[in-house]
């Protein structure tokens, strides 16, 4: 197979991701929805590179056959997994990735390896076993840079069940094994209660990706005066967002709120049902997850107000987006959110699971137009500094140079 361009260093990145543009290029048998838009995003300071040729090795489902293709400069290398010949997850009861430790994972992701040649490889997200094991196999071979998105080990569960487990213990190895990180800040203090010897971390963020930008001057009108958005599950506060709303229901008591994001099981149901126990059922539209970009955005422009009660996070992608569509944010002091403030005030913070000060902050900006807008305008320009494609990208390709020793 054609690797790529022999002048230029050649990263890979282990990942998972998949979009509507990306799907319409996979000979596919049935679309998945989209997730890890961050990666998209990232991969956009990275076409055409002069110095990295970056190879994209992802599974993906669905898939009727592996498949390589390039892409303005960027190679990607997607792989079927689970059941053979539909390639969908195994049932939870008859995992034989798991009872295999991966292993037909494993080989076709060691076989593109030793195709590519890389000088570098860079794992995305050390807690999605089903891939990052594989690194276990790698790590004393090729220096490995591990991306943090989040860490499985604090993350609530009503029950971990066998997968939850493995993944938990194949991210502590991963993190035990390996040398060089790279996050939020808060990412690195975390790193440091689990490894014993010393590592390198390079601070970066996952970019958001320049279409975003076309909708942070839309004037929407507004519909709801706050906004739960994200995973709906009880460590990300959605439930502290349902008592939120009773709460400010008692002064408020025309006040609507909106909340966009995907639950597991019956989450919803239980979620209505505290609503109807906390009589403000009637003040929330349950949107339920939002697959098209589009769309999603624009649903997100009819709010005034991100609140973010969560409990477990580094530095959520929904906050960031909140942020370049000028949406004021109230949140609690999880992971490296604080950290937003640290040369000026920028969002509202409040101490986890304090409802009472979560309602005044919140009420502060509902109430104060001057405040909105001081907030709705900080928030758009720290965003804008901090979190664009090529502000982090150099930061990465940085972390690469000083890996390999380049100068």
């Amino acid at each position: 197979m054609e690797c790529g361009i022999n002048d230029k260093i050649k990263i890979v990145w282990i990942c998972h991701f998949s979009d509507e543009k990306l799907q319409e290029k996979l000979p596919i048998w049935r679309k998945t929805p989209s997730f890890a838009a961050w990666i998209r995003n990232t991969l956009e300071g990275f076409i055409n590179d002069d110095m990295f040729e970056i190879h994209v090795i992802s599974p993906h489902q669905y898939l009727k056959r592996d498949v390589s293709f390039e892409e303005d400069g960027i190679f990607y290398h997607f792989f079927s997994i689970g059941v053979p010949f539909i390639n969908r997850s195994w049932p939870a009861f008859f995992n034989i990735d798991l009872l295999s430790n991966y292993f037909l994972n494993k080989k076709k992701i060691l076989k593109l390896i030793s195709e590519i040649g890389p000088k570098l490889i860079n794992l995305q997200g050390a807690e999605n076993s089903y891939y990052s094991s594989v690194i276990l196999k790698l790590y004393k071979k090729y220096p490995v840079l591990v991306t943090i998105q989040g860490f499985v080990s604090l993350e609530v569960f009503s029950k971990k069940d066998a997968i939850i487990l493995d993944r938990i213990k194949v991210e502590e190895q991963v993190l035990k094994c390996c040398n060089f990180f790279g996050g939020d800040v808060d990412s690195k203090l975390i790193i440091s209660n689990i490894k014993n010897d010393e590592f390198g971390f390079f601070e970066y963020l996952y970019p958001l990706g320049s279409g975003i930008k076309k909708y942070n001057n839309r004037n929407t009108l507004k519909v709801y005066d706050i906004l739960f958005w994200g995973r709906v599950c009880k460590d990300k506060g959605a439930e502290d967002f349902i008592k939120l709303v009773a709460n400010l229901k008692i002064t408020l008591p025309n006040i609507k709120a909106n909340i966009i994001g995907g639950a597991s099981g019956n989450y919803f149901d239980e979620l209505k049902n505290l609503a109807i126990k906390l009589d403000c059922l009637e003040n929330i539209n349950f949107n339920g997850f939002i697959l098209e970009t589009n769309e999603l955005y624009l649903e997100v422009l009819k709010c005034k107000i991100l609140i973010l009660p969560t409990y477990n996070d580094r530095l959520p992608t929904v906050l960031r987006e909140a942020m370049y569509l000028k949406l004021p944010i109230v949140s609690y002091r999880t992971g490296s959110i604080p950290g937003i403030n640290h040369c000026q005030e920028v969002i509202l913070l409040t101490d986890q699971g304090n409802l009472t000060e979560l309602q005044s902050q919140t009420e502060l900006l509902l109430n104060n137009q001057e405040l909105f807008n001081q907030f709705s305008e900080k928030a758009f320009e720290f965003g804008v500094k901090e979190f664009g494609v090529e502000y982090n990208c150099q930061k990465m390709k940085d972390a690469y140079k000083t890996i390999l020793n380049i100068n």
